[in-house]
């Protein structure tokens, strides 16, 4: 693990580069459940509304998961979501980062299963950067090979189509909430 630079690239993109970009991974999270977790060397989900969709990676590969807030925000339920991580994860893993993305502010559900997540990463000791909230549709991708998030939803789109290429300024536009952690970069 000598070449991991220990520092995820956040990437803010227009709808069009994102399904360019995110063309050639086939390991999507379609299933809004744990079931539906995927773990590769490349991962992407989709139409993150109200859920809360949880990436974490050791840098050479990524465990991906996308969980609609009425699992999310349920207490017993969410042992189930954590199993699936602890099977996919090793939590002991000193080069874990996470990128947490989701919840909206209408919804009591997906602001708890939100902090569930967020509550998850902060006992386990793993880093983390979140993009929360924000009227649009999010859809994120991970690549392994630059270790690089890809971010897109229509505001951030709007901004770019309108000649906007600050990347902290388009995230800042696309979510109500944006915290890098000192492990990622935005570009």
């Amino acid at each position: 693990m000598s070449d991991i630079s220990f520092t995820s690239a956040i990437h803010p993109v227009s709808s069009g580069n994102f399904n360019r970009l995110a063309s050639n991974i086939s390991n999507a999270v379609n299933d809004w459940c744990p079931e539906g977790a995927k773990r590769g060397f490349s991962v992407k989900t989709d139409r993150i509304m109200d859920c809360t969709a949880i990436g974490i990676t050791d840098g050479e590969s990524v465990f991906l998961m996308h969980i609609i807030p009425s699992l999310s925000s349920n207490k017993v339920y969410f042992a189930r979501i954590v199993d699936k991580i602890k099977q996919n994860i090793n939590l002991c893993n000193e080069y874990l980062q996470a990128l947490l993305v989701g919840s909206k502010n209408y919804s009591r559900e997906s602001q708890i299963g939100y902090n569930n997540f967020a509550r998850f990463l902060k006992e386990n000791k793993i880093p983390y950067s979140e993009l929360k909230g924000g009227a649009a549709v999010h859809k994120i991708a991970y690549h392994s090979n630059n270790d690089e998030w890809i971010v897109s939803n229509y505001d951030i789109d709007s901004l770019i189509k309108r000649g906007e290429t600050d990347s902290q300024k388009l995230l800042k536009m696309g979510f109500d909430k944006v915290r890098i952690s000192k492990l990622d970069e935005v570009i």
